[in-house]
């Protein structure tokens, strides 16, 4: 290996780390110690440090000098706001999950592929119920529940679950990505027929009886032409 390559490779591991830090804020972790940082990420204070000091130089993190603990700053708005003007029916998608929060006291999300192997939860409304399935918008997680598996059928050809949506219309999964969690998920496709997302609905898996998932598909599949004319407009 050449002095460039592996100032390159150490060049690439110094943005590994960074992004494991950014990562570890989400909306139960606003604010950030650089303790937490260290257990979350795996990595040593020092190193931690020097990365959070560039970090602040460019705006993406504000250090509380009183406590030293770490939050977002607005570098890391600013290239949310970015991403998201990318959707122009935000506001009319996250009306229709109001509308089906209403109807089955159960959160409700939009979910895209994200990367190769991950999906990204788009735009997102939680249950009020104090059992409730909470999740932030922008949050990733692997190609795993009932959102997971209809982005694998669509993206990644899986002809298995693409025949269990085409018979059933839905995907149902409980327990598959946390213990305790059920989801319903039916594909959204643009007026090409084009795949965009997944329309789900979540939460603890004793409210997805047979009954109420029945219920839950109908109530989708009620706001599916809707969707796919909001994602036309993308």
């Amino acid at each position: 290996m050449t002095f460039h390559d592996a100032k390159h490779m150490s060049n690439i591991k110094v943005l590994d780390k960074t992004f494991q830090i950014l990562n570890s804020f989400d909306d139960g972790n606003r604010s950030v110690s650089l303790k937490e940082l260290s257990s979350t990420t795996k990595l040593n204070k020092s190193t931690i440090l020097r990365i959070c000091n560039s970090l602040i130089k460019y705006n993406f993190l504000i250090k509380n000098e009183i406590n030293g603990s770490y939050r977002l700053g607005p570098g890391s708005w600013k290239l949310g706001s970015i991403y998201n003007s990318n959707f122009k029916s935000g506001e009319e998608i996250r009306s229709i999950l109001n509308r089906i929060l209403e109807s089955t006291e159960q959160s409700a999300g939009y979910w895209v592929k994200a990367g190769s192997k991950k999906k990204v939860c788009l735009y997102r409304v939680n249950s009020k119920s104090e059992l409730n399935h909470y999740v932030v918008e922008g949050t990733t997680f692997e190609l795993k529940s009932a959102t997971g598996k209809v982005i694998k059928a669509f993206t990644q050809n899986d002809q298995e679950l693409k025949n269990l949506i085409n018979k059933k219309g839905y995907i149902y999964t409980a327990g598959e990505r946390l213990d305790n969690i059920a989801s319903v998920a039916v594909p959204i496709f643009n007026n090409k027929e084009n795949f965009t997302g997944a329309l789900s609905i979540s939460g603890w898996r004793q409210f997805f009886t047979n009954k109420s998932v029945a219920k839950f598909y109908k109530i989708l599949s009620g706001y599916q032409n809707q969707m796919k004319r909001l994602v036309s407009n993308e």
